[in-house]
């Protein structure tokens, strides 16, 4: 039984404690409570009860922050604006309105072929010498416009007035689109492209589509330019090419009454040769090679226009809506053609013994649609335009002028053409020869002001050609 003991006694004990030597300290561990149950009189901090006053009851304050969710859901309602396509622009029908009165149509005559300062052409600089040498019919005068630094392939009008055109830079198949200043100096304006043939503007815009090679001996494509230049973004690639390192690409365009893109697609082939004789004894017609292709040029959706056409190098539209197309013949020459474009018309290559191989089984469910004029073997026709300004008499609104490139007794000029003339499924009828002396003339096109002007290959100049 425990005795007790007087206060001064545990006193006494208290103090003998506090004043012994300490032990030797044990080993830290942070992990262990105190062992010490009187560590309480080391603590006489009850001042610690008013801890109480954390209380932190206002937190119900928060419950309000349901109301940002409404305040952000109807930021992404107008997202759905950006999936409608943007409309399409259409071009304003051309008028004869205003042109001078009709005029009798008579063809250039032919200069010499020899005695100019380079032989049998004028120099590179001689501008003199070919304005000396270039003829044009009675009433018609011709100068020089400018000159693009290199070779020029296709050309078209922008909406400020300059020329522009496909250009091949430096004797190679690369080359950039340039555009022609009103003091005849060229600046270029967006490349880099491989092989660029085509090139149109959207009706009303700026935006220009260019068309070119992926590889210089494989893959085609679309590539659109932004208005002001820059680097071409694709709108198409993956289209049939290429037959040779410069011939049967996606080749000319132009924008039709309906806002569409045309294109002209050279074919694989020249008659559907074999690449597998062995084993096959005809070439696989692709489905957009040797055809018109009609493309939606914000979406790049396409569609078969017309299909059988070797070589389809440039297109354009007369001002009744009718599309017509070159196309270059067999490179044993027999096939160039001028063609009025029907909407799923078929025009005969490969399997028409004068337009492909002798030797292809017909097939007799085809219907082929005629040429509209033949020209001689070799002429290689390119550049077309239909005429539809009103500085020429109105009797050559709606004409169509053709390049003749090749160096043939036939070529090396433009000639007019009327799409309605009753003489043209005749054997004896000869286009007007309306531009002559030239070297390669390669396209043609209508200036704002009504004049004709016409791209030169070989020394990249330009001929402007006015009335009166």
């Amino acid at each position: 039984m425990l005795m007790q003991r007087p206060y001064w006694y545990l006193s006494s004990l208290l103090l003998l404690a506090a004043c012994a030597p300490a032990a030797a300290p044990a080993a830290f561990q942070a992990t262990l409570p105190p062992l010490s149950p009187q560590a309480p009189v080391y603590t006489p901090t009850p001042t610690l009860t008013p801890t109480p006053t954390l209380t932190f009851t206002p937190t119900p304050t928060l419950t309000p922050t349901p109301t940002l969710t409404a305040t952000l859901t109807p930021t992404f309602t107008p997202t759905p604006t950006f999936t409608p396509t943007p409309p399409l622009w259409t071009p304003t029908p051309p008028s004869s309105a205003g042109a001078p009165p009709a005029a009798p149509l008579l063809p250039a005559a032919f200069a010499p072929t020899a005695g100019w300062s380079c032989d049998d052409f004028p120099c590179a600089d001689d501008i003199a010498g070919f304005l000396a040498r270039i003829q044009a019919p009675p009433g018609y005068r011709v100068e020089h416009a400018g000159r693009f630094p290199g070779q020029p392939q296709q050309i078209a009008y922008g909406l400020d007035g300059r020329l522009y055109a496909t250009v091949l830079e430096g004797g190679t198949r690369l080359g950039a689109v340039y555009a022609l200043n009103p003091d005849g100096t060229a600046q270029r304006y967006s490349g880099d492209f491989i092989s660029p043939v085509g090139l149109a503007f959207q009706p009303g815009t700026n935006v220009l589509y260019v068309s070119a090679r992926e590889t210089l001996m494989a893959g085609g494509g679309v590539w659109r330019v932004e208005p002001g230049g820059g680097p071409p973004q694709p709108v198409i690639t993956g289209l049939p090419c290429c037959y040779s390192l410069i011939d049967n690409q996606p080749n000319g365009m132009v924008f039709g009454p309906d806002g569409y893109l045309y294109l002209g697609v050279g074919a694989l082939t020249d008659r559907a040769e074999s690449p597998r004789p062995e084993s096959q004894p005809y070439a696989e017609i692709q489905p957009y090679e040797a055809a018109v292709l009609r493309i939606q040029p914000h979406t790049g959706q396409i569609e078969v226009y017309a299909r059988g056409i070797r070589n389809p190098f440039d297109l354009a539209f007369a001002p009744d809506g009718q599309l017509y197309a070159t196309d270059n013949g067999l490179v044993s020459g027999p096939g160039d053609r001028l063609l009025a474009v029907k909407p799923g018309g078929f025009y005969g290559w490969p399997y028409y013994r004068l337009r492909g191989c002798a030797d292809c089984p017909l097939r007799g469910a085809e219907v082929i649609e005629p040429d509209l004029l033949s020209f001689p073997d070799l002429t290689l026709p390119r550049g077309l335009v239909a005429y539809t300004g009103t500085q020429f008499p109105a009797n050559v609104f709606g004409h169509l002028f053709v390049t003749f490139w090749n160096g043939t007794p036939w070529g090396q000029r433009v000639v007019r053409i009327d799409p309605r003339d009753w003489r043209l499924g005749r054997d004896d009828y000869t286009p007007e020869p309306f531009l002559t002396g030239l070297i390669r003339p390669v396209d043609v096109a209508v200036a704002p002001d009504g004049a004709l002007v016409v791209a030169d290959f070989i020394h990249g100049h330009v001929w402007r050609v006015r009335y009166g």
